[in-house]
């Protein structure tokens, strides 16, 4: 069996191991469970004839007892859920929404209002009740190390810049570029607009998030990597003619890297840049084994650091899902259809494949987990697509351009609400076109 062949199934049983450990539950009876079927699968595969294959299965073990041992350690605070107790801590992360904040203390989530405004660093005291966290909930919760809930407590604010510097300077970037959006558009496309390029989705309303989840477009307001692989399209086309190859590639690593830092590398975005490399990998490698390997590598590295996300963190399922199906999918739906190689008016062709691939890969657990699917969530994609890069390049040229002028960045964030202004515009017609037929 050749090394990349090795690596591949190793990784994989890996995998099955954390994969059956996190469905099966507690310590107490889980670790029998993962024992059994880490003797079983490398036994049938023996008896078959897959000796390379029986060996490198008994990752499961290793796997399963790794998810195990993560659990049992996470699990080291004991909690008064029902009383009222008095917390002292240091901001760790923090969401703002249109009517509250969600603040990090610890492994607590407190649901505060809106105003006053609290920030990363903030040293805390809060006194109010811990809440359980709904058993449906559990896991959710517990892939992000929160085992507790607080709402609406006494909150008074001890010290400040207790977190990290690095951190708290990066975090006022982010904020600075949404205030920025914020001062040259209207409210709804300045929101959308820091969708789009940073992932902020707090201050969308609820009646905006379903339009989006009507139509399917969610994605493109989540930093995912498909936001992130437009960025690093736009640094390789930009530096293709003057470095070889191999140099823009490095060059797009790094401007992805310090994209992923200024948003404040959190676990989404860190997932998001890994999948949107691996879309540049996958489309400049040609060979399949080459991504398959990429993809089993990221995988096994975000398990690493959080075995809980393969089960319990649905935009991890999609993203892997979704780039498996634009890699193996595409290319047999565009057999399957004959399409030719012209890419159409707007991309249509590329943007329909593309779309219709990722859709197909995702649709079982869509259905399983919403019992819901979008059926003009393909159009609205082919109509959408192809205005995001530019619309994003327009967002970040606004944002940079008002550090010098107010001026400049008025006028860069007018054309940008042309763009926005179009694809709202189709987010609102596919929502209301399924309204009428459901």
């Amino acid at each position: 069996m050749r090394a990349h062949n090795i690596f591949f199934w190793a990784v994989s049983f890996f995998l099955i191991g954390v994969l059956v450990a996190s469905l099966v539950g507690g310590f107490e009876s889980a670790w029998l469970i993962v024992l059994a079927i880490g003797i079983l699968i490398p036994a049938i595969l023996f008896f078959i004839g897959n000796k390379s294959q029986a060996i490198l299965a008994l990752a499961i073990i290793i796997g399963g007892f790794y998810y195990l041992a993560y659990d049992l350690v996470q699990k080291d605070e004991v909690f008064a859920f029902g009383e009222k107790v008095i917390l002292t801590g240091v901001v760790r992360e923090i969401e703002y929404g249109l009517e509250s904040q969600k603040i990090r203390i610890g492994e607590v989530q407190v649901t505060t209002q809106r105003y006053p405004e609290y920030a990363y660093g903030d040293q805390l005291k809060i006194e109010g009740m811990l809440k359980k966290i709904p058993d449906d909930r559990r896991g959710y919760f517990s892939k992000e190390d929160i085992f507790a809930l607080m709402s609406f407590p006494k909150i008074d604010v001890i010290a400040k810049n207790k977190g990290s510097a690095v951190r708290a300077v990066l975090l006022k970037i982010n904020r600075a570029t949404q205030d920025s959006l914020k001062q040259v558009m209207p409210p709804e496309k300045a929101a959308f607009m820091s969708g789009l390029t940073l992932g902020a989705t707090a201050e969308f309303s609820e009646e905006f998030e379903e339009k989006l989840r009507l139509t399917g477009t969610s994605h493109m307001v989540a930093l995912s990597g498909y936001n992130i692989s437009v960025i690093g399209y736009a640094v390789l086309l930009a530096l293709s003619r003057w470095f070889s190859r191999r140099g823009t590639l490095i060059a797009t690593f790094f401007v992805i890297l310090g994209f992923v830092v200024m948003t404040g590398a959190e676990a989404s975005v860190v997932r998001a840049a890994i999948i949107g490399v691996l879309i540049m990998i996958a489309d400049q490698a040609g060979r399949q084994y080459y991504f398959r390997n990429a993809l089993a590598l990221a995988a096994f590295l975000m398990v690493l650091f959080n075995p809980k996300v393969l089960v319990f963190d649905l935009g991890f399922q999609l993203s892997f899902l979704a780039i498996i199906g634009i890699v193996y999918l595409r290319p047999l739906l565009k057999k399957w259809l004959r399409m030719k190689d012209e890419s159409g008016i707007l991309n249509w062709r590329d943007n329909f494949l593309t779309t219709t691939s990722a859709q197909i890969a995702v649709l079982p657990l869509i259905l399983s987990r919403f019992g819901y699917f979008s059926p003009i969530s393909i159009l609205a994609n082919v109509l959408i697509l192809e205005f995001i890069p530019p619309t994003m390049f327009l967002g970040f040229l606004t944002a940079a351009l008002s550090v010098v002028s107010f001026h400049l960045s008025l006028l860069s964030g007018w054309i940008a609400q042309v763009f926005l202004g179009y694809i709202l515009w189709v987010i609102d017609l596919c929502s209301k076109i399924i309204v009428i037929f459901t």
